[in-house]
């Protein structure tokens, strides 16, 4: 691998802080030539330091609680690049050990329980967000309204196959129906 190819991996890497850069950078010089304008001799360090530590917080804020909201996995690379947050880690995450599981057959129970858990996460936000249903409060209208697979899903433990492609992707296909 050359220095060349170093770099290009390094700014693919890196692309989803770009934006992030650029505001924090816009504000901090917004600021200096605003502070100019009105007659104060900012410390410019000092203002970088101050501009730096509160997007740092603020970055912190919203890449850790507002993804605790509705699962939203991008599904292709289109929304991929429209979104501002660049890839979700959880989706190269389970994509390389989707990948070990079937190749190398690391880690398939921990694998089948986290896919399980995800999916089932998944399809109760759905079946909240079409019906303002929870399943726990509401058994009966839960099953009433979901489709059977999804339903058996839900209440049985998951199927220790369910890393494999033409299983996951019944499942999955199965959610986007509904």
């Amino acid at each position: 691998m050359s220095w060349l190819d170093g770099i290009r991996d390094l700014g693919r890497t890196s692309r989803p802080w770009h934006r992030r850069i650029a505001w924090t950078a816009g504000v901090w010089l917004a600021l200096i030539v605003l502070g100019a304008l009105l007659g104060q001799h900012a410390s410019v360090l000092q203002l970088a330091v101050l501009i730096v530590a509160v997007a740092m917080l603020i970055w912190y804020l919203m890449d850790h609680v507002g993804s605790n909201a509705v699962t939203h996995w991008p599904v292709s690379d289109l929304y991929r690049f429209r979104s501002h947050r660049g890839e979700d880690f959880r989706v190269t995450n389970l994509a390389s050990r989707l990948r070990g599981a079937s190749e190398r057959g690391e880690g398939r129970e921990s694998l089948v329980e986290d896919l399980h858990d995800q999916l089932t996460t998944i399809i109760r936000e759905r079946l909240y967000a079409m019906h303002g249903i929870v399943i726990e409060e509401e058994p009966r209208w839960s099953q009433g309204v979901m489709p059977a697979e999804l339903w058996d899903f839900v209440t049985h433990p998951p199927d220790p196959e369910l890393y494999r492609p033409g299983r996951l992707e019944a499942v999955l296909g199965r959610i986007e129906r509904w």
